[in-house]
Order: C-alpha cells, then sequence, then structure tokens
C-alpha cells in the first residue's frame, strides 16, 4: 500500500500520541507532527494532565520557524481554556499555513469549532486523515463523548471448553504468563478495574499493576452483600485509597461502619427487580465519579450482568490450549433462544500471545 505524505505525516503522529499511553486519562492521546518545506523542524505529544498539549509541545521546540509551516496532529486543536490555554490560539499566534489533523474531537466544547476557528483566522484546514486509526487509539475517549458513560471493555481468560474455573473455583491461572503481562498492561491503561466478589473469594486479588511499569487503576468491587472474606488485600492494601466498594445501601451502611478505618470509597448502587445490581446504575456512578474506562475482569456473574445490559464497548478473550470438561462457564444463561439472537462481535482480530490465542472486538447491540 502506498501511502501520500499526509498519511505518512499522520502515522508518525499517531505513534507518537500512543506514547502517552496510560498517562493522559481523562485526556486524550495526542501527537503533533511540525512540517516546513518537506522536512520535519519538531514533533511533540501530550504526556499527561496539566502538560503542553501536542501541538504546544511541539511548537515550543521551533518558535518562530513555524511560520508558514504544516502542522499534523491526531485530534482536532481545541478551543477552549482548561488547564492550558487553547490550542488554536497558539498555532494562529505562530503563523502556521496549514493544519492536518486525523479526526473531529467528540468533546462537545470542541466539536468542529476548532477547525472552524483555524479557517475563521485564515488557516487550512484538511481533516479526516487516518481517521479510523485515531479514533481507535482513543477508543474510550470517543466512547465516552459519544454515549456519555464510562468505555467498558470486558475481558475474559477461559480455557478451550468456556471455563474459567474448575468446579472449586481454581482459577490461577487459567492463561500463561504473557497473557498476564497482556492483562497487567491493560490495567495499566484504564481508570478502573472491576470484579465481583466472586473472584474475591476465589483468587483474593490485588488488582495493581505489577508486570509492567504504569500507574495503579481504581479497584472496583461490585457485591450485593459486602460481606468480604479475612485477609482481602482489596480491603487491607489500600494506601493509595483506590478501591471502591460499589453495593446496595444496606451493604455500604454496614460496612462503612466496620472497614472505614481501610479508607475505602463506598458507592451505594440499586438493584434491580430481578435480583442483582444495577450495572447501568454503576456504570452512571463511575462516570460521575470521573472514570471514562473501566476493564471488567471477572467473574461470571458479573460479565453476564454487563452483556445483560448491553453495556460492553470491547471484548477481550484469552483462550488458552486447555480443556476442563466441566468448571465455571465464562459467561451465564443470557435468556437467549434463538441463534439470530446473539451478540454479534465486529471488527474481531486473533493474535497469538505466548501459548494463547487472544479474540479483540467490539459487540454490536440491537437497538
Amino acid at each position: 500500500m502506498v501511502f501520500s505524505v499526509d498519511q505518512q505525516q499522520m502515522a508518525r503522529a499517531l505513534a507518537l500520541a500512543a506514547r502517552g499511553r496510560g498517562k493522559v486519562s481523562p485526556n486524550p492521546m495526542v501527537g503533533a507532527v511540525i512540517v516546513k518545506k518537506g522536512r520535519v523542524i519538531a514533533e511533540g505529544y501530550h504526556r499527561g494532565p496539566g502538560e503542553d498539549h501536542a501541538e504546544v509541545a511541539a511548537l515550543k521546540k521551533v518558535g518562530q520557524e513555524a511560520k508558514g509551516a504544516t502542522v499534523y496532529v491526531t485530534l482536532e486543536p481545541c478551543c477552549h481554556t482548561g488547564n492550558t490555554g487553547p490550542c488554536t490560539e497558539a498555532l494562529i499566534s505562530a503563523g502556521v499555513r496549514k493544519v492536518v489533523f486525523a479526526s473531529t474531537d467528540p468533546d462537545p466544547r470542541v466539536n468542529g469549532k476548532g477547525a472552524r476557528r483555524l479557517r475563521k483566522a485564515g488557516v487550512e484546514v484538511i481533516k479526516g486523515v487516518l481517521a479510523s486509526e485515531a479514533e481507535r487509539l482513543n477508543e474510550s475517549y470517543y466512547g465516552f463523548n459519544r454515549n456519555g458513560r464510562p468505555f467498558v471493555i470486558l475481558k475474559i481468560a477461559q480455557t478451550l471448553d468456556g471455563r474459567i474455573a474448575a468446579r472449586n473455583g481454581d482459577s490461577q491461572w487459567v492463561s500463561g504468563p504473557k497473557s498476564l503481562k497482556m492483562v497487567h498492561r491493560l490495567r495499566s491503561e484504564v481508570d478502573a478495574v472491576a470484579v465481583g466478589m466472586g473472584t474475591v473469594r476465589a483468587d483474593n486479588p490485588s488488582l495493581t499493576v505489577r508486570h509492567v511499569k504504569g500507574r495503579n487503576p481504581y479497584r472496583l468491587i461490585v457485591t450485593g452483600s459486602a460481606k468480604f472474606p479475612k485477609g482481602c488485600h482489596l480491603l487491607t492494601n489500600n494506601s493509595d485509597y483506590k478501591t471502591i466498594v460499589a453495593s446496595g445501601s444496606k451493604g455500604i451502611d454496614r460496612l462503612a461502619q466496620s472497614r472505614n478505618r481501610n479508607n475505602l470509597i463506598y458507592w451505594s448502587v440499586k438493584s434491580r427487580k430481578t435480583g442483582g445490581l444495577d450495572v447501568a446504575d454503576l456504570v452512571s456512578k463511575a462516570g460521575e465519579f470521573g472514570l471514562r474506562s473501566i476493564l471488567v475482569e471477572g467473574g461470571a456473574a458479573l460479565a453476564t450482568s454487563f452483556i445483560r445490559a448491553g453495556l460492553v464497548d470491547k471484548l477481550i478473550l484469552v483462550v488458552a490450549p486447555k480443556v476442563l470438561g466441566s468448571g465455571i462457564e465464562a459467561v451465564a444463561d443470557l435468556g437467549l433462544r434463538k441463534l439470530s439472537d446473539a451478540v454479534a462481535v465486529r471488527d474481531l482480530s486473533v493474535e497469538r500471545v505466548g501459548e494463547d490465542l487472544v479474540c479483540t472486538g467490539y459487540p454490536v447491540w440491537k437497538a
């Protein structure tokens, strides 16, 4: 495949943007390349909240030399003031001739306004270069702004015959060490990791990032009873104050009285008439709290609840080359009786990670 000059420069800007992975939330990953007379004169990327945006980081490296240049940026330049000033004004002040960006910023404070501001100032604007690649890079950012709720990733590790654990609950480890490292990388890239009480009792997880470098996400425990086993790591190892307990109001009241010394965060979540917690209310509270992405790691009951509610945006299925024959199924009964009612998964990709196969796709929910 032959790429145009614009595509080549945008590909480089996307590579720069990816350096901010796991560091910039709630902001998007953004990269910028400044080109003048066919030569790259500066590059930049957003390093984290409060830091310079990609365009400004690149402009600061060249000063007045940016006049008459073309700027390639992976996201429409912002036109509002937040922790930093508007990038549109920085580009206009620098005297750039042309701005090429990949995708429109879905943030309602921007969403086309940045491009209009640049054009009004006489800057040539081209949009849509490698747009799909740019949106996939920031899928949680786009998902949050378009759906008004956190982007939900469901990760399931199972055997070839669809079991996530043996009958006695033993699940450490279904997948191999390289897949485990991949999951830790995923944890470092999301705002929160969610598990149900069954996983807490069976595995006593820490839900921290240990096998890769990166920040720890919030640890979200979804439980109807809020009755924890003794020595629970999620309660005792909470020096960063990132453990959240989401339960019904009675469970929260009881736990708050007995466990407040552990500096837990409590969310009171509505219950469903048919039983269990309302995960739609849970996701709504997560968004209000400021979370932009959630990785649902286990177990079967929680995974099933999210699928039933149609709240899974991305599915990651880790399939280990093992057969159990019996045990705990990855997903419980969804109440579907016809193949035509099955949840389809689009844009499916499969890769080998160590001995395991990792299938990644995006569920299609019927209106």
